[in-house]
């Protein structure tokens, strides 16, 4: 499998998009908000705290009162081995600042948080401290832990759809590898068998090892079709050619009647109409057109077919009476794998990929590929080629 080809590294930076948006959306947040966020959770712990050692000051709720010079003079006398008479209080404030912040402090022990409170006035020298409850909220740690499983998740997800798309290459690659080798065979026996009695099986057969060999020009190129030929190919012989496989199913519902060929403005009244571009692309192209008519169209109304000349264009009409489109349906026409809901009721097969495939030939080819409303009914596909005037002859 190649992927040397920008659209193969295009899908893969769409798949790897939203993990890299959600990374870019992460780092900003954890780089600006997130500490602000921890400094308002560490700000609210150092205001709870400071309440406690408020209320330890004014319940009486002390685990023990110390003394300067004295040590501790009620409550637990254990403490007084941690916190001797000569002890500095003031060297563990939580925060420096103004003096009232001096007043209180906190300090981890064994036995848990030891919050204390100063006493201000004539009893300065009293300091009242016991064990609290309060603690850190987690709600930072969490959205830490949240943002890295996330951020984590979905890097695991987006190597999966990467992989599962790059298997799906490989295996797309790998069959059509293996469908063009196993035409290539009888395909070149088929030439050698029918021989030159036969014209037009013939250029069938040569037409089919072209499609075979496009196949392979595409897997060799990695993914990209083959640039489009600009030669000069007559126009109304690859019509015939593509008409002739649908023939005798049109004949069949028109009652033996082909598929009317009318030639309008600006074209030769008989003769060949030479257009340039890539003849294999345009007998496909052809091929859906009057494909798509046959499955949805000439079963409900008449089809036919009109060449013009119009500017420097050859403009190709595939007109029905058919059941149509409606406006929405006509603007997601030539959209991948997208079925009208006209299509899907009437169960007709077909996957999606033809029109969107024939406009991608039509432009390839400088020409192009549009739909409108038919009158009173039904659609008109038409397709412009460029046109090779100088070979035209005399206009009708």
């Amino acid at each position: 499998m190649k992927t040397g080809n920008s659209s193969f590294w295009r899908s893969v930076v769409f798949l790897c998009l939203p993990t890299c948006v959600a990374f870019v959306m992460g780092a900003y947040f954890f780089m600006t908000d997130y500490p602000e966020m921890v400094q308002e959770e560490e700000e609210r712990y150092l205001e709870n705290l400071e309440r406690f050692s408020d209320y330890v000051e004014s319940s009486g709720k002390e685990d023990f009162v110390w003394k300067k010079g004295e040590g501790v003079i009620s409550g637990d006398k254990k403490w007084e081995k941690v916190f001797p008479p000569d002890s500095t209080w003031k060297s563990m404030d939580p925060v420096d600042g103004t003096k009232r912040k001096t007043m209180w402090g906190w300090r981890d022990t064994a036995e848990g948080r030891l919050v204390w409170k100063r006493s201000t006035g004539k009893d300065d020298s009293l300091v009242f401290a016991a064990i609290t409850d309060v603690e850190k909220s987690s709600r930072t740690d969490m959205i830490l832990v949240v943002g890295l499983v996330v951020f984590f998740g979905l890097v695991f997800t987006t190597a999966a759809g990467v992989k599962f798309f790059v298997d799906y290459i490989r295996t797309r690659d790998d069959f059509m590898a293996a469908t063009a080798h196993d035409l290539t065979t009888p395909l070149v026996a088929m030439r050698y068998m029918i021989g030159k009695n036969d014209a037009e099986a013939l250029t069938l057969c040569e037409r089919m090892m072209r499609l075979v060999a496009n196949i392979k020009d595409f897997l060799r190129l990695g993914g990209k079709r083959p640039k489009a030929g600009i030669e000069k190919f007559d126009l109304v012989k690859a019509y015939e050619e593509a008409y002739s496989l649908f023939r005798e199913d049109y004949r069949d519902i028109f009652d033996g009647r082909d598929v009317p060929f009318r030639r309008g403005e600006g074209v030769p009244c008989e003769g060949p109409i030479f257009v340039t571009g890539d003849e294999t692309m345009a007998v496909q192209i052809i091929w859906n057109l009057l494909g798509n008519d046959l499955k949805y169209a000439a079963p409900h109304g008449k089809v036919e077919v009109i060449v013009s000349a119009k500017d420097e264009f050859i403009e190709v009409k595939f007109a029905d009476e058919g059941q149509g489109m409606t406006s929405k349906e006509m603007r997601k026409a030539f959209d991948r794998y997208y079925r009208a809901k006209t299509v899907l009721v009437s169960g007709k097969g077909g996957f999606g990929i033809g029109l969107p495939t024939a406009k991608e030939f039509a432009e390839a080819m400088g020409g192009g590929l549009s739909v409108r409303a038919n009158k009173p009914r039904g659609c008109v596909f038409t397709l412009t080629l460029n046109s090779a005037r100088d070979t035209q002859g005399d206009n009708a």
